[in-house]
Formats: structure tokens, sequence, C-alpha cells
């Protein structure tokens, strides 16, 4: 970042608590704004006739970017966008994708674990990067989370299991092993009407008794690795998870197995 000459990053569309990738978009958010850039949150309903977007970093999502001005000489991180509006113009593109094993099979340089990327090539006509999503905590943030793990703050006794997002049949395991062990099973969120911000999710997270990251067999076959993993261990959680893929990535040094509620019981 530090060789670009931008005035400033613009995140495109998805506001807060509105898409499931609207959280990814906060991270964005406070990334830039930590590392002290401008940074502007717009999307298809904003006035732009008096805001100056020369030179301009944008971040945007195929679901949201219908009127995204398009501006020679600016640059464009996109996720799953229709090409068609971009490639005919002098811009700088970065196509974003989220890591899973599909992507071993393309011609690809590591970064670094789980990270790849993907030059021009008569097979991919834009700079690509594979990369998983992450917590929206800052490293400051996570610094606080780790003195409080070592005074022993964050270590409250509590019977319920908090989730926070959507659920789907693989959770319904995890409500079935809550009942049979005597534990309140409190899901929040997932687009419903009580949807909450990123410092109480933290809350809810951190005073759930154990905090899994249980995954659909699809995403676990695909190596898919969630935000969530990332975001529970950042608030001071244990890593749990059914994913093979996730272990390798720390190394082993979380709580892992194929079977849900055998991941469950590990946990407790």
């Amino acid at each position: 970042m530090n060789q670009l000459t931008i005035n400033q990053v613009v995140i495109w569309g998805h506001k807060l608590h509105s898409h499931t990738y609207s959280y990814i978009n906060y991270g964005f958010f406070k990334a830039f704004e930590h590392l002290g850039y401008k940074i502007l949150w717009l999307d298809n309903d904003s006035d732009i006739s008096v805001i100056d977007l020369n030179n301009t970093l944008f971040i945007t999502e195929g679901l949201v970017d219908k009127k995204i001005p398009i501006i020679e000489e600016c640059y464009y991180i996109l996720h799953n966008c229709d090409m068609d509006k971009y490639r005919w113009k002098d811009i700088n593109i970065l196509i974003l994708q989220v890591y899973t094993k599909e992507c071993l099979r393309r011609n690809i340089k590591k970064l670094d674990n789980c990270i790849y990327y993907e030059a021009v090539s008569d097979h991919c006509e834009f700079p690509t990067i594979y990369m998983p999503w992450a917590t929206e905590l800052l490293p400051y943030e996570i610094d606080e989370n780790i003195k409080n793990i070592e005074k022993n703050v964050l270590n409250k006794t509590s019977n319920s299991l908090n989730f926070v997002g959507m659920l789907t049949n693989e959770w319904l395991s995890v409500q079935l092993f809550c009942t049979f062990n005597n534990i309140n099973f409190n899901p929040v969120g997932g687009f419903s009407d009580n949807n909450i911000d990123s410092i109480e999710n933290q809350k809810l997270i951190q005073n759930s008794y154990i905090a899994p990251s249980i995954q659909t067999r699809c995403q676990v076959d695909k190596g898919y690795i969630p935000g969530r993993i990332f975001k529970h261990i950042s608030y001071g959680k244990m890593g749990i998870t059914n994913n093979i893929t996730v272990a390798e990535l720390f190394n082993g040094n979380i709580i892992y197995n194929d079977d849900i509620l055998k991941t469950l019981e590990l946990g407790m």
C-alpha cells in the first residue's frame, strides 16, 4: 500500500448488518482506517457528485457494484463481480477470492499458509489473490484479549453456548448436544431482528461455554476456512473445528474432530 498513490479508500456496498459480506467490509474499513487512510463507505444510493474520487482504491462485491464509478487510474479490489464493465477501462484490478483447496489446481504462487497469488496468464485475465477471511479485530485489540486471558478476566463460568450468525443444519447437532448436556443454546443474528454489533458479538462469544466453528460438509470438503474461527480465537476462545483444513492451518493447535458431536465433547 505504501507504493500506491491513492487519496482514499472506498468500501462500496453492503452497509453493516445488511449482508454477510458487510462484516468482511467492516474488517477492511477498520484496517484501512487504522493504517491512517481516508476511508468512505458508500453504496448505490450515495450521492457522489461532490466527492473527488480520483486516485481511489475501491473495494466491492458483485451483488452491489451496479453504480460504482469506473474511473481511470483508480484501483479496484473485486469479489465475484461481472467483469464486463471493468475490463475495457484503464484501471488497476485485483480479484479477491476466498481460499479453498480448489485453487491449488491452478498455476499459483504461495504467499503464506492458505494465501496464494495467481498472475495474469492465458488462463487468468486478472491478477487474483486467494485468502481466507479473518477477524475484524486489530492487532492491539487481540493483544488486549490475550492480556485478559492471562489475568483470568475472560475465564467466566457460563451455562450458555452463544452462536452469532446464520444457522445451518449442522448447528441442529450443536443444539441437540446442548440439550443433552443441559447447556442453553443461544443463537443470535442471521439477519433476524436481533442483529448485534461487533462489540456485543465479542462479548457473547467470550461468555460462551465453548465457541465452536462448525461448518457444512460442502465447506469441509472444499477446505473453506471461515472467518468465524479467526474471530473466536481473537476474542479469546479456544478454536474448535470440524474442518481438517482449519486444523492444519493452525498446526493442530486447536480442537478438531470430523464428527461434530465428538468435536463438541472434546471442546467441553
